[in-house]
């Protein structure tokens, strides 16, 4: 008997995925949840356990090849028993099965001609082999993989290919080590220096699975919401000593909240009071969700991420911040899994480490509402009778103008910014 491989949708936003590596090469034995290959969605690496116990039979489709989910790219050799298991309610093809697989009697010759991997476009087909690490160093150094030798299984471009190219040509841009005067002969103070003209230099680097679906949502997003951004100033400075006096309490290796983590407490400390931004909207109904879950967005080398923190309403500052830094690590190292990206209420992303003061976030759909933080930074304003040197930030919210309106939108940011500016308030 036979088991069919199938690609697992893996992923809410797209219908594709790109198979990054095999982990088992054709009459490996292989076991029922043991990781058998590998494959890069549009938000992350993720391992794919085999679906059933028994030898690897065939491979449909090469690393490097992107395949529509529910595909077919493999099958499992596997005895009767195997075949009897593979039939139980928990086996492969039903509904509770890791993902679905259906039985085949065994064909007679594992040459037959493989049927196509996927429905997809030409220029699909001739994609470049590499794995996801060495896409994002390529794409990083501004290096087009064509260039590249591979060494990698089936020619795979690894990441140590791209590094053994950027060595070449970092040798290669060294100047020649000059033979002594005496030998060669000094040139005369008179002769001019001549220098080859410049030439206009270009690449082109094809985007990535990640960079194609950010692409693909935010034209999306664009053209089914209507976004509106509301932005305040508000007084940081009573927040910014508050943290430094908790810093202060904490030991040498205790995880120090940051402020994010702040933010992300005193949104979910208010969006209960204004429930409709704790919401999802189809374009005909609002969701309206009694826990709060916060994507937050990450930069990352392969794209920008939003893993999502789960039940940040019942969390203390630093079993938060502890959440924070295992998923934007994971998202760093691209090891999250598919439901850590699904599943947000409310998103907030900051780019005030980068450097900017204020700007315009975009709607993360169907979430109804996004916070922007700016930097903290210096000002002098009026305090009182006196003027004295304060810590200010912009707070930058972006709504669906469809599903709600902006004085509901301008009351929660009201709200926040009044935790911002008296944060001994959010313990009353």
């Amino acid at each position: 008997m036979a088991i069919d491989i199938v690609v697992p949708p893996l992923s809410q936003t797209s219908d594709t995925l790109v198979l990054t590596a095999w982990l088992k090469k054709v009459g490996d034995r292989v076991s029922q949840g043991e990781a058998l290959f590998e494959v890069e969605t549009d938000k992350a690496t993720l391992e794919v356990e085999s679906p059933a116990t028994g030898t690897l039979r065939e491979v449909l489709v090469e690393p490097g090849t992107e395949v529509a989910v529910k595909t077919k790219i493999g099958s499992i050799a596997v005895p009767e028993a195997g075949a009897i298991a593979a039939s139980s309610p928990l086996a492969p093809g039903s509904p509770d099965a890791p993902y679905p697989a259906k039985a085949e009697p065994s064909a007679t010759s594992s040459t037959a001609p493989r049927p196509p991997a996927a429905m997809l476009p030409a220029e699909r087909a001739e994609r470049i082999l590499a794995s996801p690490r060495a896409r994002g160093l390529a794409e990083k150094e501004g290096l087009p993989l064509q260039a590249i030798k591979a060494s990698g299984p089936r020619g795979l471009i690894v990441e140590r290919d791209v590094r053994a190219h950027l060595a070449e040509l970092n040798a290669a841009s060294q100047p020649p080590v000059s033979a002594p005067a005496s030998q060669v002969g000094e040139r005369p103070a008179s002769e001019p220096i001549i220098k080859p003209p410049l030439a206009d230099v270009s690449r082109r680097v094809p985007l990535t699975a990640t960079r194609r679906t950010i692409s693909r949502r935010l034209q999306a997003g664009q053209q089914t919401t209507t976004p509106v951004t509301l932005t305040r100033d508000v007084d940081a400075t009573e927040l910014v000593a508050l943290r430094e006096r908790i810093l202060l309490d904490l030991a040498d290796q205790d995880l120090r909240p940051s402020y994010t983590d702040f933010l992300v407490s005193i949104i979910a400390r208010c969006l209960p009071r204004h429930p409709t931004f704790n919401a999802t909207f189809d374009g005909e109904q609002l969701e309206i969700y009694d826990a709060v879950h916060m994507g937050l967005a990450v930069d990352t080398d392969r794209g920008l991420l939003v893993p999502v923190l789960r039940h940040v309403e019942g969390q203390g500052l630093i079993a938060l911040a502890r959440q924070r830094s295992t998923l934007v690590r994971r998202a760093l190292d691209g090891t999250l899994a598919a439901d850590e990206l699904s599943g947000g209420t409310f998103t907030l992303t900051n780019l005030g480490a980068l450097g900017v003061d204020a700007f315009t976030p975009l709607l993360n759909p169907p979430q109804v509402a996004i916070l922007g933080l700016g930097r903290i930074r210096p000002v002098v304003g009026p305090v009182g009778n006196t003027i004295s040197l304060r810590q200010a930030m912009f707070l930058s919210l972006t709504f669906d103008h469809r599903a709600v309106d902006g004085a509901p939108a301008a009351r929660l940011l009201v709200d926040i910014a009044k935790l911002v500016e008296r944060p001994d308030r959010f313990w009353l």
